[in-house]
């Protein structure tokens, strides 16, 4: 006879839902790099460098190099570029999945993977193994791939946990330890990316974007590293108080939230 029960649903479910909708509201870009993970697909051509590794300090200086191929910058800028493009890639995730449904990849160092490939999109992340944190009342709180946080304290201290603490600290030490640039400074793009993350995504679900950011950043001690508010719309706006450096590579490009621009009124 069969089981009354529905079945469970996988946890990736919420999350692509929500990523589907960010690439037609938003566009394709800020999720770009997890667009192979989330449909279960290989990234073509692509160079690993996994997470375990570089909190290990094992290639971190390949990755440099990818930077320097990319922009051409200093040594230092390239650090500092390379850290923001990784640092982004692996918060977006996590950001992706609190918004979504409070359903949260893990990312810890052990479970992660970036890659650099020759084509669109140049870098992505994906898990090692399908791990997911997720609060009792969840639709997927008895699948086998999912830990069960008490509540949303709890759940959003184990993803500092694993996220932080349990990656991109170690990972950061790594550069640190190679590269003549500030922790402050670093730091600052750990801040924008979370804030980009949730300007971008947060447009895809009725919750505040405000409230969402404040949560976030001040989870990571960020949050002192930018200035954000919302516009008219309720969409978050934000502006770095660090600078990424990318304006001291050939051509002096700024980001558009960039702290030292001389175009903004």
């Amino acid at each position: 006879m069969p089981s009354s029960n529905p079945p469970i649903p996988q946890p990736l479910d919420a999350l692509r839902a929500v990523a589907d909708e960010v690439d037609r509201r938003v566009g394709p870009q800020p999720l770009a790099g997890l667009r192979h993970w989330l449909d279960g697909r290989p990234a073509p051509g692509s160079v690993d460098f996994p997470a375990a590794e570089l909190a290990e300090g094992v290639g971190v200086e390949a990755l440099m190099r990818t930077a320097a191929a990319q922009w051409g910058g200093s040594p230092h800028a390239n650090a500092a570029l390379a850290w923001k493009t990784y640092c982004y890639w692996t918060v977006a995730p996590a950001v992706l999945g609190y918004i979504a449904d409070r359903r949260v990849p893990v990312m810890d160092a052990a479970n992660t993977v970036f890659t650099v490939a020759e084509g669109a999109p140049v870098f992505s992340v994906r898990q090692v193994r399908p791990r997911f944190l997720a609060l009792p009342h969840d639709a997927c709180a008895g699948h086998p791939d999912v830990e069960v946080a008490a509540n949303e304290g709890e759940l959003l201290d184990r993803l500092r946990a694993y996220v932080f603490e349990g990656h991109l600290g170690p990972v950061l030490d790594a550069f640190l330890a190679r590269a003549r640039v500030g922790r402050r400074t670093m730091l600052g793009s750990l801040a924008s990316g979370l804030a980009y993350a949730v300007a971008s995504i947060a447009q895809a679900v009725p919750e505040p974007d405000e409230v969402i950011a404040k949560t976030l950043l001040n989870l990571f001690d960020v949050g002192h590293l930018v200035d954000f508010a919302t516009d008219e719309e309720g969409r978050l706006v934000y502006r770095r108080r660090t600078c990424c450096l990318a304006l001291t590579i050939e051509g002096g490009r700024t980001c558009s939230t960039c702290c030292v621009r001389t175009d903004l009124p």
